[in-house]
């Protein structure tokens, strides 16, 4: 194999085994954004022009056996995809009877006897080999992460696809992709083929920013160092946790990449929003003052890992640490992160009081829908290493953005369903049904009951007194100050909202003291005619009072704040 043009069939000649490094990023083609792609460009190719799959960096990692080891520096979405789509359509064509292919074809291109013709170094190898390159049936096979549901369902979609096809037209698809074009870029030390890689990446083909620092680094410590193996293996080992970090969490790499220049790095204003020209800018300075950028390569590489280990543990945390779960809930979490990161990694003992202040601004800023979360703030600070806590709490010690006068305006408020985020209101009434389970010594609701996927169980605000009860009148009063009133809203499963309807609160007493749920058992213990619009709104004026003074005590909130 050499640098140069050839074809898919000449790449495939069944000497070769194809290896997807651990360094490199796991399968991450859609459907409707990749895969469509890919099947129609070959389905729709001019049958007099050659058909271009695309460019290949090749690193010739040794042999095993009689077959020669080709790791995929550059290519494996391409690649990988493609073994998919082959030993599909190989399949296809021999149901058909066609006399193009055999079963020396699928040995060329997916497996000679117990050797699959392309592997991957991470953990999705045992699945794409068992699973997606195999025969059987796909409809209970469970998945463990996301590339494993995208290779999955890179299976089922050309398995669906291919079959709409006649004999002809899968012969003409087998022909145009096996004789396809490729440009080769083959090299035998992985010093050389990062230097390609970073070339070849500066010129058009669009990268992640994640991506590009990986080539950024290995390829500078090609040029800066005389023995860069050792360093490259170490950034590759350090970008290969960062992937399986990536796969696991269903991570934002642009999003961290954010976070840790602005906790960790130091960087001016000017750079909070782009990572990559950040440390490209500090390595090339560096290099052009004549001094040593090897030690900043190593350390860069290090650090970023750290920072993705730190955002992982912090998603871990979120269901069981009680004042980080409040701020997810709360909903303003993105803001934080930066400052988060820091202090979970240089005073972890100050976390939770970290967060505790933040809760108590974010819950103020949600509620008066202030835009600002103080970011530019928090950022000089994190980049003069400068007290974020002391900050966090000024917010709200301080009075900032008039915050505390105006989140004290809005509890006033009469008609908190419909002028309040729905969040918002689902999080007071939340937070109220947990202090009550507290009391009474019952286990807390947490998170996962929060952000429930499960349809029948999600929350929901219920109206006590129906927005359209039966058997009462409702006055022009009670729709502009009771109906949306918080004191006439409880938490509910949506399951059990739905089967209420607009029933008379007296009907739905029983299912209210029969509920899991504190808040809703309550509501019987005050009497009331649920028939008497007057007797309601003493109710809601009675309960509102309740709650209200609850939303000052568990946030601090107080006229002398």
């Amino acid at each position: 194999m050499q640098t140069g043009k050839s074809t898919v069939k000449d790449i495939f000649d069944g000497t070769r085994i194809f290896n997807v490094p651990i360094y490199q990023r796991a399968y991450s083609w859609e459907k409707e954004d990749n895969l469509r792609d890919f099947l129609s460009d070959i389905v729709n190719q001019h049958p007099e022009r050659s058909y271009f799959l695309g460019s290949f960096l090749f690193h010739i990692n040794g042999n095993r056996n009689e077959f020669t080891v080709i790791d995929i520096v550059d290519g494996q979405q391409r690649l990988t995809t493609f073994v998919i789509f082959i030993n599909i359509l190989i399949h296809e064509l021999i149901q058909k009877s066609s006399s193009l292919v055999s079963v020396r074809t699928e040995r060329i291109f997916v497996k000679d006897d117990d050797v699959f013709k392309l592997e991957t170094s991470n953990e999705d190898g045992a699945f794409l080999h068992n699973i997606v390159l195999s025969q059987d049936k796909t409809e209970d096979i469970t998945t463990n992460t996301l590339s494993q549901r995208l290779l999955l369902e890179a299976k089922d979609f050309f398995k669906e696809e291919l079959k709409k096809f006649d004999l002809t037209i899968l012969e003409k698809i087998y022909t145009t992709s096996t004789n396809a074009d490729v440009l080769l870029y083959v090299v035998d030390e992985i010093n050389s083929a990062t230097q390609i890689f970073e070339l070849l990446n500066d010129r058009g083909r669009k990268l992640t920013d994640l991506e590009s620092i990986k080539s950024f680094l290995m390829y500078n410590a090609g040029l800066v160092s005389s023995n860069p193996d050792q360093i490259i293996k170490n950034i590759q080992i350090d970008f290969a946790e960062i992937y399986r970090l990536l796969e696991k969490y269903e991570i934002n790499d642009r999003d961290v990449l954010r976070y840790h220049t602005i906790a960790f790095e130091g960087c001016p204003a000017d750079y909070r929003e782009k990572p990559k020209e950040f440390i490209k800018n500090k390595i090339f300075k560096l290099v052009s003052a004549g001094n040593s950028a090897i030690n900043e390569i190593k350390d860069y590489s290090t650090r970023l890992k750290n920072s993705f280990r730190i955002y992982s543990q912090i998603q871990d945390e979120r269901y069981e640490r009680h004042e980080l779960s409040q701020l997810f809930m709360i909903g303003r979490v993105a803001p934080f992160y930066p400052a988060l990161m820091f202090v979970y990694k240089e005073q972890k003992d100050k976390f939770d009081s970290l967060l505790h202040l933040i809760n108590q601004f974010t819950f103020r800023a949600s509620l008066v829908r202030l835009k600002s979360n103080g970011e530019s703030y928090l950022h000089t600070k994190l980049r003069n290493n400068e007290d974020v806590m002391a900050l966090v709490k000024s917010f709200t010690s301080d009075n900032w953005w008039n915050i505390n006068n105006r989140a004290l305006e809005v509890i006033k408020y009469e008609n908190y369903y419909e002028w309040l985020s729905k969040n918002s209101v689902r999080y007071i009434l939340f937070s109220y049904e947990n202090k009550m389970r507290k009391a009474k010594g019952f286990p807390l609701l947490g998170m996962k009951e929060y952000f429930t996927n499960i349809e029948r169980e999600k929350l929901s605000i219920e109206h006590i007194s129906a927005q359209r009860a039966k058997n009462v009148e409702y006055d022009d009063e009670f729709i502009e100050k009771f109906k949306h009133n918080i004191g006439n809203l409880v938490i509910d499963y949506a399951a059990s909202n739905s089967s209420k309807g607009n029933k008379n609160t007296k009907d739905k007493l029983q299912d209210f003291n029969l509920a899991p749920l504190m808040s809703q058992n309550e509501i019987d213990e005050t009497e009331c005619d649920w028939s008497n619009v007057d007797s309601i709104k003493v109710f809601i004026r009675n309960r509102e009072s309740k709650l209200k003074m609850f939303i000052k005590d568990q946030f601090q909130l107080n006229e002398n704040t």
